[in-house]
């Protein structure tokens, strides 16, 4: 007699995602590091946001417009029963709004571990990764480099070479959400622009919050 066999119904890298970002070019950077990843893992990219299983929404903290617009995007997922997973300043920088409780957060050094997040969310839990990067106690500039990556514009590749901000303006959220500057080592951005013109890039974008410094 064949026994039953119980099979999960949840198979990780077979679901759709919709990627949507608001926001800077740095945000667009890790937006397109988070996609190359779950692609990597199998994951289909998709652009209509009806057909996707999860909802990957990365929001920016600057202007009120982009955040209403991203709390608008977050309670339509709700209304469609997608899963959702957020990313971004505005989790960063406000983790206990109201409207963003119960939903998985990739905070913004985090995102080399997206895949976990959206697994576990297809699972139909909760996850919430906010920690900072540090090397030797000093933050860094987050997460590698040299992670996949679907770029918006395959003739383009931007690079963020630092995070965060040395100064303390009082009218800016943003530094609540990227916090204190941490740089990625020189090697490692000169490194990624030489990759990237193998690759066919022909434009590389210097970005950061305090470019400057």
């Amino acid at each position: 007699m064949e026994s039953e066999v119980c099979a999960d119904s949840i198979i990780p890298g077979t679901q759709k995602i919709y990627v949507k970002t608001w926001g800077c070019s740095h945000n667009n950077s890790d937006s397109e590091y988070m996609a190359g990843q779950l692609a990597a893992f199998g994951y289909k990219i998709v652009d209509d946001k009806k057909l996707a299983d999860l909802w990957l929404l990365n929001s920016c903290t600057v202007k009120s417009p982009a955040e209403d617009h991203f709390r608008n995007e977050i309670n339509l997922a709700r209304d469609l029963n997608k899963y959702i997973v957020i990313a971004g300043c505005v989790p960063q920088g406000q983790p206990k709004a109201e409207y963003m409780q119960g939903l998985s957060v990739v905070g913004v050094q985090q995102i080399d571990r997206v895949v976990e997040v959206v697994e576990e969310t297809l699972k139909g839990h909760s996850v919430r990764l906010f920690k900072q990067k540090k090397s030797a106690g000093m933050k860094i500039g987050g997460a590698s480099l040299n992670l996949p990556k679907i770029r918006k514009n395959p003739l383009i590749e931007i690079i963020a070479i630092n995070t965060g901000c040395l100064n303390q303006c009082t009218y800016c959220k943003t530094k609540h959400a990227r916090g204190e500057l941490g740089s990625y080592p020189p090697e490692e951005i000169v490194a990624r622009g030489k990759q990237s013109f193998k690759e066919g890039v022909v434009e590389i974008w210097l970005t950061s919050e305090d470019l400057g410094a």
